[in-house]
């Protein structure tokens, strides 16, 4: 331990040795340097007590807009996309068209397997046939059949006729006892059986043309059943011929040829349609920021796929329902693009947008730079003759770069928009 502090003492002695040499050699040097330290600090004490300006602005008229930053995406317009498939369960017989293919409306773009159909409908035709057989047969049978009663009934009146002479002859005889009353009986039995009989043909012609008419309505009820059974199956049949809904190009194909077409509940959908020249832009504009986009509204827009352009339209509609995106809230505007504007885009492209809320000509403006906060107040320093101070402003409408001033500044005003303020604050400078 002796040792340790003889070392010890012996170090701190020469290093308090040298440092002693070398400023008795640079004593000068030394004390130039802290007088040049003490002079910066006292003339940055002096300095902090004064504005610094770096930079100025002339108040200017000119034009002020407001423009609203919004995130937008292509879409389709409504009804210009369309999903369409078959209503029954089929395989794929052919299918016409692939990926990227122009489109007219009513072509054949799939065939789906449709024997069970075909066969359905063959059935049902044949039936039809049956039934117009059965028809026709009853409508050439019939009036034959009534005709033979109408035979048959004047056959019975003849016969009654006669039977009535007979009984009247009979009667006289019989009041003139030349006859036997049993002989008398049978003239009146043969009258009786004459009358039943007319009267028993008489209603087999009425059964005959009821029959008739009744069967005639059963038939051609049958045949009209048939004949809407035929026009069902036949629209079931059409659904094994798919056809293009509309004019476009094929933007989706979701089964190839010989995969089996499965439909449910709902329709399955095979192949989808878009038409490229109806296209919109769909802007999300937040819930706080929704009160200030009105339909007409200027709107430029841009796309990563041409960066160096810059696209124009207008808002032509906000959608009433709301869209919740990350628990946030948004409105989406939409811009309706030309057909020869939308053609140069593709559906789900992201845009960035921006609104244009308002417009002011002939505005006063002084640029959002020039605005500094005084504690919680915002005010503007104007420099004047050498002096600054700041002044309260009234402002309008608020731009991107410039904001326009209603009062508290003339055009030509110098206002400052780069500068340091003093530290303490001027008294007559606090809100």
């Amino acid at each position: 331990m002796k040792n340790i502090l003889v070392a010890a003492r012996s170090f701190f002695g020469r290093t308090a040795k040298t440092l002693w040499q070398g400023f008795h050699r640079h004593k000068k040097k030394i004390l130039a340097a802290l007088a040049a330290v003490l002079i910066g600090v006292l003339f940055t004490l002096e300095d902090e007590s004064k504005v610094l300006v770096t930079d100025t602005t002339k108040v200017e008229v000119g034009r002020v807009r407001k423009e609203l930053p919004v995130t937008g995406i292509i879409k389709p317009v409504e009804g210009a996309e369309v999903k369409t498939g078959s209503r029954f369960t089929g395989v794929i017989e052919s299918l016409a068209v692939k990926i990227g293919d122009s489109v007219r409306k009513d072509q054949e773009i799939a065939k789906l397997d449709s024997r069970e159909q075909q066969a359905e409908c063959r059935k049902l035709e044949a039936s039809i046939r049956k039934l117009n057989a059965e028809l026709r047969q009853i409508k050439e049978t019939y009036p034959l059949q009534i005709e033979e009663a109408a035979a048959r009934i004047m056959s019975a009146e003849a016969e009654q006729r006669y039977s009535r002479l007979n009984h009247n002859r009979m009667s006289s005889l019989s009041k003139a006892s030349a006859i036997s009353n049993d002989e008398m009986d049978k003239a009146e039995q043969s009258l009786d059986i004459a009358r039943a009989n007319q009267r028993l043909q008489e209603k087999v012609k009425q059964r005959l043309e009821a029959e008739y008419l009744l069967q005639i309505n059963s038939l051609e009820e049958a045949i009209a059943e048939a004949e809407a059974e035929l026009a069902s199956a036949l629209i079931r049949l059409s659904y094994a011929t798919i056809t293009s809904p509309m004019d476009g190009v094929v933007s989706e194909i979701t089964a190839q040829e010989g995969e089996t077409l499965v439909a449910g509940l709902q329709v399955a959908h095979l192949i989808t349609v878009l038409d490229p020249k109806r296209l919109e832009l769909q802007m999300y504009v937040d819930e706080n920021d929704i009160g200030q986009v009105r339909p007409g509204a200027e709107v430029a827009f841009t796309v990563e796929a041409y960066r160096d352009r810059t696209f124009k339209g207008k808002v032509d509609l906000i959608h009433p329902g709301p869209e919740i995106r990350n628990n946030i809230v948004y409105y989406r505007a939409l811009v309706r693009l030309a057909p020869e504007l939308a053609l140069e885009f593709r559906p789900e492209m992201t845009a960035r947008c921006t609104i244009v809320t308002g417009e002011v000509e002939n505005a006063l403006l002084i640029p959002n730079a020039a605005f500094k906060w005084l504690e919680d107040k915002q005010i503007v320093f104007v420099a004047e003759g050498g002096d600054v101070h700041p002044v309260s402003v009234v402002t309008g409408l608020e731009g991107l770069t410039h904001t326009q001033v209603l009062e508290g500044l003339e055009e030509g005003q110098v206002v400052a928009t780069k500068l340091e303020l003093p530290s303490p604050l001027p008294a007559d400078w606090r809100p």
